[in-house]
């Protein structure tokens, strides 16, 4: 998962830098600066748009295996793998 939050660190940083760079050339008035930089945050935001998509996606899988009941029975398939006895029923 260190993929995860480097990748999601960047793109916040980026999205960062770029609203600071973005302020500062419009004081600037260097248009042509801004609007390359209001390019990048544009492809920055779509980039955070994969990464909350990608969350969802693992989200939503996590709480079907829950729903369903699969989640539990992975749990006991690699107990009795390891030779552990399953735990009672409540």
């Amino acid at each position: 998962m260190r993929w995860f939050f480097t990748l999601f660190g960047t793109v916040v940083g980026v999205l960062f830098l770029s609203f600071v760079a973005w302020i500062a050339t419009r004081v600037l008035h260097w248009d042509s600066a801004n609007m390359w930089v209001g390019r990048v945050m544009i492809w920055d935001l779509y980039a955070i748009a994969v990464v909350m998509s990608y969350v969802a996606f693992v989200g939503g899988w996590h709480i079907w295996e829950r729903l369903t009941g699969r989640m539990e029975l992975g749990e006991a398939a690699r107990l009795q793998s390891e030779g552990r006895s399953l735990p009672p029923k409540d």
